[in-house]
């Protein structure tokens, strides 16, 4: 990687104090920060990922990290109800099912929050910048497949690399047919994927 070339400015110039500093080039383009989008839960492996990034992140500020939980999709119960033959009955069980769709999300925010909190303090420990760190969290909503949800989230993020742990996410390996590390491998075109075991 090479370093353009700065001219020094002498205290005449009006930009007095004012340090120019040196962008990389990258086949002869200017490289801006890169974002990483790091998927965490509450695995050891998330552990093992949040302790390599803090190793390889400490002091450089232009990395932004991006640190994600995917929230478990809403319970099939929680999703239709039978219906009602009249219609101020049929609004009742659908407002009853809203509440319970609140209820059940406010208890995965939680866990998530909870999540992000503890996985945001081991980079800070590890010494990676507070403000290079943000959080973003799936919707329970949305119907996609996990790898389908991780590579919507880096590319709402900016994030042009996702680091995944290669046994994070295990209760996905029965809904999606493999760990989701596999799944991100295999479909994250425009993309790279950081496994670490």
């Amino acid at each position: 990687m090479k370093a353009t070339k700065v001219a020094a400015r002498g205290p005449s110039s009006s930009n007095r104090g004012l340090r120019a500093v040196a962008k990389p080039l990258v086949r002869g383009r200017a490289v801006g920060r890169i974002r990483l989008l790091v998927v965490v839960d509450a695995t050891e492996a998330s552990k093992r990922v949040l302790q390599y990034i803090s190793r390889i992140l400490t002091g450089r500020d232009e990395v932004d990290i991006c640190l994600a939980y995917l929230t478990a999709g809403l319970p099939p119960v929680l999703l239709e109800t039978g219906g009602a033959e009249l219609p101020r009955r049929e609004e009742q069980i659908e407002a009853h099912m809203r509440s319970d769709q609140r209820r059940w999300m406010a208890v995965g925010d939680k866990k998530a929050e909870r999540i992000l909190d503890a996985a945001r303090t081991m980079l800070l420990r590890g010494g990676v910048a507070e403000s290079t760190i943000r959080t973003c969290v799936s919707s329970p909503l949305d119907a996609r497949q996990a790898a389908d949800e991780v590579l919507l989230l880096a590319r709402d993020q900016q994030c042009r690399t996702v680091v995944v742990g290669h046994r994070a996410h295990t209760w996905l390996r029965g809904l999606a047919g493999g760990h989701l590390a596999e799944q991100l491998v295999r479909r994250a075109k425009g993309f790279a994927v950081w496994v670490i075991d």
